[in-house]
């Protein structure tokens, strides 16, 4: 009774029963103190239920945002990509991309077995030009006209053919986002400074909270302080298009300022990089013209040694992404290259391998609506109609 009394204290209608000293009914008493116990138990039962909720959202959240997206992304190139994009292209290491002729380029100044053309006038820049020979009409009145059919795009193009120096320039001067295929200077650069002993490819670097950003790449979910060599990181960055990579790689050689004065001392005017990657608002930029010439630049004896050219080469037929100008070649076609996606532009550059030995470099840089799947047709059917036209020229 005593404790019942007790509890019903706790009870508003104890209280108001209780007041002036006036409880005479004890059956309202032990009901109220049952009413009581039951209430704290509910209460218990509540503070539980709110508990194990809270562990179960600490766990959800631990599995699908930090778990799931690592093994997702580890696993999903093996699911919608082919593991090696380019099967056709398999370079060992001691060897260059050059058909077996790795100092044909030095002594004869042959590239991919053709003859390596330059301008003479390359005194201010250290990269060199490719001479402009004849321009291929044909051709270039086909992708005009494929670009017509799709009005929603702007569209640029440079296709350049190392065996005649014939050439199809569509808005090759344009300025465009580059997205991605900016990553193809930061390529150049580390190797550059690799043979000026500047860095040792084989040297690591820690990942930190700095270098991490979104996008492409799985190496934003590794953990911090890993370390990874320069080399991987470089491969990273072009066969999977890895941003944190990317970063890590700026950094590494002085930061955008410094790699986009040294792009300039390349003679790739139009070319900039300003913001680090992911570069969503398209602020890094460049041309149709000086991406060929960048590629154009592997085979530069003057810019990078046979063995550097080879392992950028390496690195460069091993993309993972094969949805662009590739889906528009045959299997037996080689291809070295790298892509840039962003929301309002998609593009493609590289340089094609025909089965009988010749070559061309192709670059297709599109603008378009908010991630419309147009500038992806585009890009397939104008690779295309231009390996076709090299096929229709060798019947």
């Amino acid at each position: 009774m005593q404790e019942s009394y007790i509890l019903a204290l706790y009870t508003s209608g104890g209280r108001k029963q209780l007041k002036n000293n006036k409880i005479i009914n004890t059956e309202w008493l032990e009901e109220s103190c049952n009413n009581s116990l039951q209430r704290a138990k509910m209460r218990k039962n509540i503070k539980r239920q709110q508990a194990a909720r809270i562990r179960f959202l600490i766990m959800f959240f631990v599995v699908f945002s930090i778990i799931m997206p690592k093994i997702f992304i580890e696993n999903y190139n093996n699911l919608f990509f082919n593991k090696l994009a380019n099967k056709n292209i398999q370079i060992p290491k001691d060897i260059s991309f050059f058909n077996q002729a790795e100092y044909s380029i030095a002594n004869n100044g042959d590239f991919l077995d053709t003859k390596f053309i330059d301008e003479v006038d390359t005194k201010n820049s250290l990269m060199k030009a490719p001479v402009l020979n004849w321009k291929m009409y044909n051709l270039t009145n086909q992708l005009k006209y494929l670009a017509a059919a799709y009005p929603q795009l702007e569209t640029g193009i440079f296709i350049w053919d190392y065996n005649t120096g014939g050439y199809v320039d569509i808005n090759g001067d344009k300025i465009f986002p580059t997205a991605s295929i900016i990553k193809l200077p930061v390529l150049f650069q580390i190797f550059r400074r690799s043979e000026k002993g500047l860095i040792n490819l084989n040297d690591k670097i820690s990942l930190t909270n700095y270098y991490i950003t979104g996008g492409s790449g799985s190496l934003q979910y590794s953990p911090l302080g890993t370390k990874h060599t320069y080399r991987h990181l470089a491969a990273l960055m072009i066969q999977e298009s890895d941003n944190t990579a990317t970063n890590m790689l700026l950094s590494s050689v002085g930061g955008m300022n410094e790699l986009d004065r040294e792009i300039k001392n390349w003679g790739l005017k139009s070319t900039s990089l300003s913001n680090w990657l992911p570069d969503l608002d398209g602020t890094n930029v460049s041309t149709p013209r000086e991406m060929g010439t960048l590629l154009y630049n592997i085979g530069n004896t003057n810019l990078l040694s046979i063995k550097t050219r080879a392992e950028i080469v390496d690195i460069m037929s091993h993309v993972r992404n094969n949805r662009l100008i590739q889906a528009g070649l045959p299997a037996d076609a080689g291809f070295i290259h790298k892509t840039g996606d962003i929301g309002t532009m998609l593009g493609d550059a590289g340089v094609v391998a025909l089965p009988d030995g010749r070559k061309y470099v192709i670059v297709i840089m599109v603008k378009r609506p908010w991630n419309s799947f147009a500038a992806k047709e585009f890009i397939i059917e104008a690779s295309k109609i231009t390996y076709n036209s090299y096929v229709t020229q060798n019947q």
